[in-house]
């Protein structure tokens, strides 16, 4: 059974990304060439496939887990257990919600292929066995990476949720500061008339 619907669902928002710029952690559409089962050998087909990058260049090989025999409440109960974190580069930007104008939210892995799957991935049951992938970097296509609507318990796990709001407290308290320092400096200046 596929899951992969219950998944596209749950998309809010698409971002192009290059190889280069994949993270651990992300959730992606991808297209991924390989070679045909049945017929000529040498002819490749393209496919596309939605997973979760476990780390995204390790000897060649992208390693990830095919969200194809995973459903939504699996992945929320992983994203539990792993906890989430925000995306550190590229455009993937959320637009509303609490993390408006930050990163959007991916799953908090290991640094490495073999640390993911030693610490985190080989401890899980079921699904997730058959759902690891590697992909011959080469052979991966287009690459979107998907702003993926977590359930809101998982959401709020976020660390850093209370950190960017003292953030923006603080930048929004040292702006008005510094916007009254401004006009008192523009009041005090003579005219020339």
């Amino acid at each position: 059974m596929s899951y992969l619907t219950q998944h596209r669902t749950r998309i809010k928002k698409r971002y192009n990304y290059s190889k280069g710029a994949i993270e651990s952690g992300m959730i992606i559409e991808m297209t991924y060439k390989k070679r045909a089962k049945k017929g000529d050998p040498s002819k490749l087909i393209t496919k596309k496939y939605m997973a979760l990058v476990l780390d995204p260049l390790y000897k060649g090989y992208m390693h990830a887990m095919s969200l194809e025999q995973i459903s939504s409440s699996q992945l929320n109960t992983l994203a539990k257990q792993w906890g989430l974190t925000l995306v550190n580069k590229g455009s993937a930007i959320i637009t509303s919600g609490i993390l408006t104008g930050e990163r959007i939210p991916k799953l908090l892995t290991a640094t490495s292929a073999t640390g993911t799957y030693s610490t985190l991935f080989s401890k899980l049951k079921g699904n997730f066995l058959t759902a690891y992938k590697t992909f011959n970097i080469t052979n991966v296509g287009n690459i979107a990476v998907c702003d993926y609507e977590w359930d809101k318990s998982v959401f709020r796990s976020i660390p850093k949720i209370e950190e960017i709001k003292l953030e923006r407290q603080l930048e929004s308290e040292r702006e008005a500061k510094e916007r009254k320092r401004k006009a008192e400096l523009e009041a005090k200046k003579p005219t020339n008339k």
